[in-house]
């Protein structure tokens, strides 16, 4: 299969208003089943995505309906899953998080270099999650751990050639 962006774009290239509702159901990864669609299990009314994408009601429904008439779509946005982040409220609850720049986000062990550094530093990652290179310009690699991150651990991150830049919060 194609790249799902690309896939997407020529799918929806003159339907564009659709296309913000594509993309704004797959950034949150909302799920499309049974002509409805879903976070998880809790049903979305039309109406609430379509004032979250500043489109008519009838925009969803038209989305819907092609998702749910298209195999390869359908396949695609059935089986979509959100997900807890706990990046941003992770300080907050005493965890500690790590917001890694990759100069190439497609390359292979980043987050291998990444936890093999924690590892040494006796910290445990909690949670992970790397945005798409596909759907993000700038993308970066969330690194949730079980504990507050010392400073000094971003040089021995940062000496990886991969690595472009590292944040602790």
């Amino acid at each position: 299969m194609e790249n799902i962006r690309e896939l997407l774009e020529e799918r929806f290239s003159k339907l564009h208003s659709q296309k913000i509702v594509v993309f704004k159901i797959l950034e949150y990864g909302i799920s499309v089943r049974d002509g409805k669609i879903f976070c998880n299990d809790i049903e979305i009314e039309p109406r609430s995505m379509a004032e979250a994408c500043n489109v008519d009601v009838r925009v969803v429904k038209s989305v819907i309906d092609n998702i749910t008439g298209d195999k390869e779509l359908s396949k695609i946005f059935s089986n979509l899953k959100s997900t807890l982040h706990l990046g941003q409220v992770g300080p907050t609850i005493g965890l500690g998080e790590i917001v890694i720049e990759a100069f190439d986000a497609r390359e292979p062990g980043i987050i291998h270099e990444v936890s093999e550094v924690l590892a040494r530093h006796g910290i445990s990652i909690r949670q992970a999650i790397g945005d798409d290179p596909d759907f993000v310009k700038d993308p970066k690699l969330y690194v949730i751990t079980d504990s507050p991150v010392p400073s000094e651990v971003i040089p021995e991150i940062k000496k990886s050639r991969k690595i472009r830049g590292v944040t602790i919060y």
